[in-house]
């Protein structure tokens, strides 16, 4: 597949999309990574190819060994390529010598589970350090580390040492940290895992707004579903080292495709009709899923009270992915036959999906 080389004043050397229409910032062009682990080989990424977008925020998801964090560190080169190539702002990773592979490595931020601080550096001092690395002026280190302390909300603990801070403090301080160099990516391995579910919100909050005020793309692997479901706006889905479903996140989570997308998302969903609820119920049971507007809509009112038939909702809910709505909902029908069949035939046309439940 060819792609064009153009040029732009900010940021310089992108990619244009075989479409013409959207700059990449990664490519993943038949990606592969073997190594040994001991004596047993391992092909720990499979030919994967892909592309992310500028000012995308990107999941990868998958299970424990599927990959995701070894194709990660691919786009930084902490990660060697066996075959195939990374493509970063336009160059390949691979091809980059000591100073241009530095530089590279400078521009691309990266954050981990487990904060990855300097103990014995103030708040300060660990941001202060990749910049004084970079060769800044004392006076421009002061200037940029008070800006990022003051954007990631952590003005007051800029003395303080990574100890007496807690968990999400020290992801705040550890994404100003990534920030410093003026980053154009930003790459988050599990960035959430140690974090508790209010600290992980607020997290998540920060890094949109990372994205969304800076125009950082980011790149993040998580086995949390909720993490891609609320931030992220494409995902590819791993299994054994390759990429088996990629695209929208609303559509991939709302209408997999692959077995195994299936799969994990059922597990991260656990949203079932209990059994002590089927067994009560008499006649049948229907799973109505609404995409979209629908969701919200009173689309099962207004066709059950044109037919005449009653229902009963046996259990639902509504969730929110990539801010669009989701809905599900289990219900039985009451009317004669006919009447009956004419609500299930006009759902089946205004709703995403009307599925008979196997009891």
């Amino acid at each position: 597949m060819q792609y064009v080389v153009v040029r732009r004043a900010q940021p310089p050397d992108l990619l244009v999309s075989p479409i013409g229409k959207e700059y990449l910032m990664i490519q993943f062009n038949n990606v592969s990574v073997s190594f040994k682990d001991g004596k047993k080989p391992v092909n720990a990424v499979k030919n994967v190819t892909f592309a992310i977008e500028e000012k995308d925020i990107f999941g990868i998801a998958g299970g424990s060994g599927a990959g995701k964090s070894t194709l990660l560190r691919t786009i930084n080169q902490l990660q060697k390529i066996t075959n195939g190539d990374v493509i970063v702002n336009g160059k390949a990773v691979k091809e980059l010598k000591h100073k241009e592979l530095h530089d590279l490595r400078r521009n691309v931020g990266m954050i981990f589970q487990h904060f990855n601080l300097a103990e014995s550096k103030t708040v300060y001092e660990n941001i202060a350090f990749s910049l004084e690395d970079a060769g800044w002026k004392k006076e421009d280190i002061e200037k940029r580390v008070t800006e990022l302390l003051d954007f990631v909300k952590i003005s007051e603990k800029r003395d303080v040492y990574p100890a007496k801070l807690s968990g999400g403090q020290k992801q705040r301080v550890a994404i100003a940290r990534a920030l410093a160099n003026n980053t154009k990516i930003l790459l988050c391995d599990e960035p959430t895992s140690a974090l508790d579910a209010e600290t992980t919100n607020s997290v998540l909050k920060l890094l949109r707004e990372v994205n969304e005020k800076l125009g950082v793309t980011i790149v993040i692997i998580t086995h949390e579903l909720d993490v891609i479901k609320s931030i992220c706006n494409r995902v590819a889905v791993m299994r054994n080292g390759e990429v088996v479903e990629l695209g929208d996140v609303y559509e991939v989570f709302t209408n997999p495709k692959h077995e195994f997308t299936k799969e994990l998302l059922s597990h991260g969903q656990n949203f079932k009709l209990p059994e002590e609820v089927v067994q009560n119920v008499k006649g049948d049971i229907y799973k109505l899923t609404y995409k979209g507007d629908g969701a919200t809509e009173s689309i099962l009112s207004q066709v059950t009270a044109e037919n005449k038939v009653q229902f009963n909702i046996l259990h639902g809910k509504i969730e929110y992915i990539s801010s669009r709505p989701l809905g599900i909902l289990f219900v039985n029908f009451s009317g004669d036959e006919k009447s009956i069949q004419a609500v299930i035939d006009e759902l089946k046309k205004k709703i995403f999906k009307l599925e008979k439940y196997a009891r």
